[in-house]
């Protein structure tokens, strides 16, 4: 970053161990160096302190947010940065924190790589969703990992009908549907059968979750295309759920629209933490030097 850091938000995991002891030794660290520190309203409760601010609202004031817990609260970070010019640091306090750039041992080192601009950003890109109903718009939102429509029970298959890239996909039944980021290939996709893809590449995953059908493949989209999906109908009911955690009923005759976002969220990246070692260490991507043709 080319401006002097001034203001550093921190969003915690509460139920993390060490969440609340590392936030608290940051702010004094930070505050040493005449950085101002604001917390997330939820961990400065845990903490009996009645400055924290609501996730929104930290994401407006601060510059850098530090993220110090799993992934999930990695996402949420992102989703309440999106589209503005803060950027962040999400550090693992978590389990596997594939999203994560350095973990709780070394939240001191990332800090000060960042204080002191060593360390470059990157543009994620988020999914948009919107859902039409009767011609009105009833639900808008985004995600950073995927935005997936599935049972509510996780029971019975859904049924859609697809469009994309100005034609017809035909029809859909299976559990679910993802429509994934790169960051959110990694994700569900990935343990639905979708392709990994390298940050940097700006697509949409589309990936069926056991499709009733031998036809029914992954599909990678290109940045600006948009996928169109209309509910057909489920024995159950149905909703969609972005990044696992804000979801909304469906109806019958009820448009989804899923596309990447315009805009996105910067992330700090750790030169010594590639995506490929990533990949290795976190999600068990193997090769053998002893295999050969």
């Amino acid at each position: 970053m080319s401006a002097r850091i001034r203001r550093v938000g921190i969003l915690g995991h509460t139920g993390r161990a060490g969440v609340r002891r590392a936030a608290l030794a940051l702010t004094r660290r930070l505050a040493r160096r005449r950085i101002e520190v604001r917390l997330d309203g939820r961990l400065a409760s845990s903490m009996r302190r009645d400055d924290g601010l609501p996730l929104p609202e930290l994401a407006r004031w601060c510059q850098v947010l530090v993220t110090l817990g799993g992934d999930g609260t990695a996402v949420s970070g992102a989703r309440a940065l999106a589209g503005r010019t803060a950027s962040l640091l999400p550090v693992n306090f978590g389990g596997l924190g594939f999203l994560t750039i350095a973990e709780s041992r070394d939240l001191d080192r990332a800090v000060n790589h960042v204080l002191a601009g060593d360390w470059p950003l990157s543009r994620r890109r988020l999914v948009s969703a919107l859902v039409r109903r009767g011609g009105k718009t009833v639900m808008r939102g985004v995600a950073l990992n995927d935005a997936v429509v599935k049972g509510a029970g996780g029971v019975s298959a859904i049924h859609l009908r697809l469009r994309a890239l100005g034609h017809d996909l035909g029809h859909l039944v299976a559990d679910g549907l993802i429509a994934a980021t790169s960051s959110g290939s990694t994700a569900y996709s990935l343990s639905a059968g979708g392709p990994v893809l390298a940050p940097e590449v700006e697509a949409m995953v589309v990936t069926p979750i056991c499709a009733h059908s031998l036809g029914s493949r992954a599909l990678v989209l290109p940045a600006d295309a948009e996928l169109e999906l209309r509910v057909i109908g489920s024995f159950e009911r149905m909703v969609l759920v972005l990044d696992g955690k804000v979801s909304t009923d469906l109806h019958a005759r009820d448009e989804v629209r899923v596309r990447l976002d315009a805009g996105g969220v910067r992330v700090f990246q750790n030169p010594e933490r590639p995506f490929i070692s990533a990949l290795q260490r976190k999600l068990g991507w193997q090769g053998s030097r002893k295999r050969s043709m």
